[in-house]
């Protein structure tokens, strides 16, 4: 068996996997279902999912459907409703949490329900339907690993081009990385659209699943190709390059000095800003981590073994395995907007914030973090300089840089005048900096 794809095709293929895995091995209890042999309990025991696995496996997909959608409608809706959250890092952040979003509405309600429900995996929502999720499954995921693809070279960008702002991800470019980022998914999930139909597989009993018999003889072969390209587009080349652009920055940040300068308070500008920074690194470190274990044993079950163990469907509780890899896949669903809620104090009051107005047992005193009323009015007192604003709060543990200037009040015109580094290039003026948007 040749499948293949990191995520949004396994999860459509993985059930038509299930339902070979079964048919498989039915000739073997079909034969005795009438009679009340222990063995052929047993059997049925190891091949299929019992009636309680059933009904845990239909509880926890329920209970991690609701906890994702709920979860990451937060945090669209947390970074469209706070100005000061529309940073270039969290527009990637909101565009990951569109793709989690489209696998918990698309993914995991759709691939559980033919396999949990039903026994023989029937298919019970039509050839269109069928075309449809397959497209958007695929689709979703490569969304998701080619975001963080975007985010680690932002935050690649911002460790290695520090004294340089201009040629790092604005907001405008984090818009114009999203568009393409939908463009290129689009365009790698499309082939599915056309070859996902609805077949039948019993006499008035349909499944669903590839067939690329549209190409003749070539069919096979075209399939083969495809299923590479999704495994090394959709995981190997994404999980490449995370480990070497946090690599990379890992070392910089570690072993970098900070560029003498005969103005100490300019220096501590660029101090606060490599502190910040690397605040934000280890999260998007952990995301990019979760992604990866959580999608490898799904990708090794249907990509690696079989070409090794071409009998793979007829192992004993096997189909367990196929659900518990999948259940891990689709559990990564909700794993963001936690680590958001734990390590971020801004998402975690808007959290807070949506949350009361959606759950009355849920209680919200007042804004700390995410409105001006609260900061704007310390801050512009320290700030002698018209255009700087600090856009991070003074009790808020991710310090904007440009933001400390002295214990006096403000960095005065004479010393800001004489800093080296000013007079070689204009002062930049940064708001909501996508660095320090997440520390």
């Amino acid at each position: 068996m040749d499948e293949g794809g990191g995520g949004g095709v396994l999860l459509q293929r993985i059930t038509t996997t299930a339902s070979e895995i079964i048919m498989r091995n039915e000739m073997m209890t079909t034969s005795t279902t009438t009679t009340s042999n222990p063995a052929v309990e047993e059997a049925y025991h190891i091949y299929y999912l019992t009636p309680t696995m059933k009904m845990l496996c239909i509880l926890f997909y329920s209970i991690l459907c609701v906890c994702c959608v709920y979860g990451n409608v937060l945090v669209i809706l947390v970074i469209v409703y706070f100005k000061r959250l529309r940073t270039a890092t969290n527009i990637l952040i909101l565009n990951l949490a569109v793709a989690d979003l489209l696998i918990s509405v698309f993914c995991i309600p759709f691939s559980y329900w033919q396999v949990l429900i039903f026994d023989d995996q029937r298919w019970l929502f039509g050839s269109m339907m069928c075309s449809l999720l397959a497209f958007l499954q695929a689709m979703a995921v490569f969304l998701s690993a080619w975001t963080l693809v975007v985010i680690s070279f932002d935050r690649w960008m911002a460790i290695m081009f520090v004294l340089t702002p201009s040629i790092r991800i604005t907001t405008r470019r984090a818009l114009y990385l999203v568009a393409a980022t939908w463009i290129f998914s689009i365009l790698m999930a499309l082939p599915l659209l056309f070859t996902t139909r609805s077949f039948e597989i019993q006499e008035g009993i349909e499944n669903c699943g590839e067939n690329w018999t549209y190409f003749g003889d070539a069919g096979e072969q075209v399939r083969k190709v495809y299923s590479s390209m999704v495994v090394i587009l959709q995981y190997i080349v994404p999980q490449a390059v995370l480990i070497i652009t946090y690599t990379h920055i890992g070392i910089k940040m570690w072993n970098s000095r900070v560029p003498g300068m005969q103005n100490g308070a300019t220096k501590k500008m660029i101090v606060d800003r490599h502190e910040s920074v690397k605040k934000l690194v280890p999260m998007v470190i952990l995301i990019s981590a979760l992604f990866a274990l959580c999608w490898l044993p799904l990708l090794i079950l249907i990509n690696v073994i079989p070409e090794f163990y071409p009998n793979i469907n007829s192992w004993g509780y096997i189909l367990y395995l196929w659900w518990f890899a999948h259940g891990l896949a689709m559990l990564h669903s909700i794993v963001n907007p936690v680590i958001y809620f734990i390590r971020n104090a801004r998402f975690r009051e808007g959290f807070c914030y949506f949350s009361s107005k959606l759950l009355p047992c849920i209680a919200f005193k007042e804004f700390r973090l995410l409105t001006d009323n609260n900061t704007s009015r310390s801050f512009r007192n320290r700030s002698r300089f018209s255009g700087v604003i600090n856009p991070a709060s003074s009790d808020d543990k991710s310090a904007a840089p440009f933001t400390r200037y002295s214990r006096g009040g403000g960095l005065d015109r004479q010393t800001f005048r004489s800093a080296r580094f000013f007079e070689a290039r204009p002062l930049v003026v940064i708001r909501n900096n996508s660095a320090n948007s997440l520390a």
